[in-house]
């Protein structure tokens, strides 16, 4: 079973098989040929099925350990969560939906062929004093300083 993001209808490249995705798809797919290779698959194969809440507690929970949480949309978390509850594979190019599928030992394949090979753990770094959280915010804490910008962590 495939779990199919963005990417799969706006290059409507993914493996052969079941293929499912989530409701909020349909509103990212903005171009005419990828809007009509969804109907297609609408009208033959895809499902369109939306996760339980065990499998978004989870997914919130090691999206925040990894530090990708505050990059993920509303669409991605429903994409890892439904790929955790069903042990499908995710199809997506996106790097932080592979990064959280990695640490939850959920299988994905990329669209373009760029898949990341390792997980990688993020922090958020105030530019102007160094202070580091591990989910963003809109302002340093010890400074106030507004320039947070999201570091891989070595």
């Amino acid at each position: 079973m495939f779990i199919l993001d963005t990417c799969a209808f706006l290059t409507q490249k993914h493996p052969d098989g079941e293929c499912i995705t989530v409701p909020g798809i349909k509103a990212e797919i903005v171009n005419k040929q990828s809007k009509q290779y969804y109907n297609n698959l609408i009208s033959t194969k895809l499902k369109v099925l939306k996760a339980k809440g065990k499998s978004y507690d989870l997914v919130i929970e090691k999206s925040k350990n990894t530090g990708d949480y505050n990059v993920l949309s509303d669409v991605d978390i429903d994409i890892i969560a439904l790929g955790h509850e069903t042990k499908g594979t995710i199809i997506s190019d996106d790097f932080a939906i592979q990064n959280v599928a990695m640490e939850l030992n959920i299988n994905f394949l990329s669209c373009s062929g760029k898949t990341i090979t390792e997980k990688r753990m993020w922090k958020y770094k105030c530019a102007a004093c160094n202070n580091e959280e591990n989910i963003k915010r809109k302002d340093c804490l010890i400074c106030g300083s507004t320039e947070i910008r999201r570091v891989k962590i070595k």
